[in-house]
């Protein structure tokens, strides 16, 4: 085991090569110039005064641009440059390029747009009220859409999974019924490197670009359909990413520095400041979730309904997956055994700012409504918090909700194990303590297809080129350490480097807790094809296609411990245990970083991140204002690991990204409960609800 991270010495020296840091010999810098109204029609747009200012080499509004002007992940509705309706604030109406950063910045100030303010939609309720202002006249032309006429005005994406007669007949037979409903806010990934771009097209139409961005391959494709490039000619360079999160797979700021790179026959930059970041990028869907559960008189679940609703914003086009849903909404009761469940998950348009994936997208907000609920009926039946889990959570053999049948089930095993951890805590002398629990399940991803080569040099260094960026979760230290292993070479005499696009087949992006499972059947394949290379060969190339080892699953039980200051409500959570179902740790450092992370995450999402999002704006416009966790917030973390389990791939894994950050929110909202009596249905949790509800009575 290599004690250093691949990425640990270039990133702590400053020498790793981020988008922003790229300079190309006559380039030029873009600002764009935004919408003043959430919803508008653009009735002019002068230039004039930009134009007329030192540096300034063009001002560009959408008339101007060459090929299309829209773009997106799956669904093609985000403009360019809007020509005539703004749909929220983050719209950009203009574009300046200037000699240098600051005199864009400044010229896009200058631009005049006279405006005809339309009503807006500000929340997702009213966005599908009665006779609603539309936001877009019909959602289901633009390429790529799933929304349908059917569906009515302002839907992005409609999922249904189950009968709701069946469950609602269930429900009707319970003894014990739970009916509750639970909110949570817009949120931001919290990356530090905000988003950029640079762009170099060439007059042979040829196109260079470096971008924050986690999927090469996929933004290469993106960008070709919009501008009517083969995507063979779009080369996407090899940069750092300073963290995702998911935030950081749409497009972003390309498609306009394409268009400026094209019009002005030059290198274009963008890069957002913090608080253009905030407001002008895909954070976390707010969501309103209704739940009803029920039990037999022996504590078993008859049935259930779960019911989201989400605030997509103004745009579909930030989301990836073909359903342009959130997966972990729909996989709320995944963990349990619940012979009838209905789910509905519907992603509606509002003049809110678009929203797209952040970690383990959908799933804190489901499981902060369902394991908040399956708390409340273990409290109003009598079985309490651990019982009612424990009679419901799935066997080995058993088929979940939606039908499948897993290699196992490990949902008692880490219950038990996050429950009988000691309890070394201090808590404040005449302060509440409570303890609560929950319970996130997750199915293992197909493996992705990618690309990796290994080649010998004449020094006898291995180099291994590989097509994922180094998004800060150390997959590049997960094959480097793969490669040791498996041919039996000091790290030292190992080199991984990330190519560009042209330089290997493919690879399906960063994300969707796939990194690791992709690169250990890759790195499998390498070796194999290396050790049975011919006499003299010094270079392998092996791609591997999607596949799948059959349904898979893992589990994560959370326990929050905190105490609450009766007199003031304030909320100090003490420590934070994740017990985790696991199989084989390729790396065991960056494991537990992963696990560290997403709980810190979820402590985040849980007491403090919120865009602050009302009448369309993103008030959180810096990271002051926009909290999130730092090391002084911080509870005590404790791991405990659930070794042993029958993982996929090669390598025996199971998928640990994204299971630590889900279940937090619950287990902290239900631990203010056991000491309070108080229940919190929305999130971020805040001193001032817990002290009314103390005052109230709410329970």
């Amino acid at each position: 085991m290599s004690e250093r991270r691949i990425d640990a010495v270039a990133k702590a020296t400053g020498i790793a090569k981020y988008s922003a840091d790229i300079v190309l010999e006559g380039m030029a810098y873009a600002a764009a110039t935004r919408s003043a109204y959430p919803s508008a029609v653009i009735e002019s747009i002068d230039t004039s005064e930009a134009e007329k200012l030192e540096g300034v080499i063009g001002v560009f509004t959408a008339k101007d641009l060459p090929g299309g002007n829209l773009y997106g992940r799956r669904v093609m509705d985000v403009p360019i440059l809007v020509a005539d309706r703004v749909r929220w604030l983050g719209d950009r109406v203009a574009a300046v390029v200037a000699t240098t950063r600051e005199i864009a910045e400044k010229a896009a100030e200058l631009v005049q747009v006279t405006y005809k303010e339309l009503p807006a939609v500000t929340n997702a309720d009213d966005a599908i009220a009665p006779n609603p202002v539309v936001i877009h006249e019909a959602p289901w032309d633009y390429k790529g859409a799933v929304a349908k006429p059917e569906m009515g005005p302002n839907i992005q994406a409609l999922e249904i999974h189950g009968s709701k007669e069946k469950a609602e007949q269930a429900l009707s037979k319970a003894a014990h019924t739970i009916e509750a409903t639970y909110y949570t806010p817009g949120d931001h990934q919290g990356y530090i490197e905000p988003q950029a771009c640079v762009v170099d097209y060439k007059q042979d139409g040829s196109l260079r670009i470096w971008a924050t961005n986690k999927s090469p391959y996929r933004l290469r494709e993106q960008i070709g359909l919009v501008f009517g490039l083969d995507p063979k000619r779009i080369e996407i360079m090899p940069v750092v990413l300073g963290g995702d999160f998911g935030g950081k797979g749409a497009p972003g700021e390309v498609p306009l520095c394409t268009a400026l790179s094209i019009l002005t026959k030059r290198p274009i930059k963008m890069a957002l400041r913090y608080n253009e970041d905030l407001l002008a990028t895909d954070g976390r869907h707010a969501s309103k979730i209704k739940v009803k559960l029920g039990i037999d008189k022996e504590g078993h679940f008859v049935g259930g309904t779960f019911e989201a609703l989400l605030d997509g914003g103004a745009y579909a086009g930030f989301k990836p997956v073909p359903t342009v849903n959130l997966h972990g909404i729909v996989d709320a009761a995944i963990a349990y055994r619940m012979p009838e469940f209905y789910v509905e998950s519907k992603i509606v348009y509002t003049n809110n700012q678009p929203k797209g994936h952040m970690r383990a997208p959908g799933s804190p907000q489901a499981a902060f409504a369902f394991e908040s609920a399956l708390d409340e009926l273990g409290k109003k039946s009598g079985l309490g918090p651990i019982k009612i889990r424990e009679m419901n959570l799935l066997d080995d053999g058993e088929v979940n909700a939606y039908g499948d049948k897993w290699l196992e089930y490990r949902g008692k095993q880490v219950l038990a194990l996050a429950t009988n951890q000691p309890k070394e805590v201090e808590v404040p002398k005449g302060w509440l303590y409570g303890e609560g629990i929950a319970i996130y399940a997750r199915s293992m991803p197909a493996v992705p297809k990618t690309s990796l080569r290994l080649t010998m040099q004449e020094d006898g260094k291995v180099v291994v080129e590989v097509p994922i960026p180094e998004n800060g979760a150390g997959g590049q230290t997960v094959v480097r350490e793969m490669i040791r292993t498996g041919l039996g070479i000091e790290s030292d005499k190992i080199e991984v480097r990330q190519v560009s696009t042209s330089s290997l087949p493919t690879d399906a992006g960063v994300g969707g807790s796939r990194v690791s499972l992709g690169v250990t059947v890759a790195v499998a394949n390498a070796i194999k094809a290396w050790k049975e290379r011919p006499a003299g060969t010094n270079s392998v190339e092996v791609t591997t296609n999607e596949e799948s080892d059959g349904p898979s699953g893992a589990y994560c039980a959370q326990l929050a411990r905190v105490a609450v200051d009766p007199e003031t409500g304030q909320l100090k959570v003490l420590e934070i245990i994740s017990a985790v179902d696991v199989a084989e740790i390729v790396n065991e450092k960056a494991h537990q970083m992963q696990i560290d992370g997403g709980a810190v995450m979820g402590f985040g999402f849980a007491v403090m991140e919120d865009l602050l999002e009302d009448d369309a704006r993103v008030w959180a416009q810096s990271m002051g204002e926009f909290k999130l966790p730092n090391m002084a917030d911080l509870p005590k973390l404790t791991t405990v690991l659930l070794r042993g389990g029958k993982g996929v791939g090669p390598n025996n894994i199971k998928s640990v990204g994204e299971l630590a950050n889900c279940g937090t929110g619950a287990a902290i909202a239900n631990a203010v409960t056991d000491a309070t009596g108080v229940r919190i249905r929305r999130l971020p949790i805040k001193a001032e609800a817990i002290y009314s509800g103390m005052r109230e009575g709410n329970n």
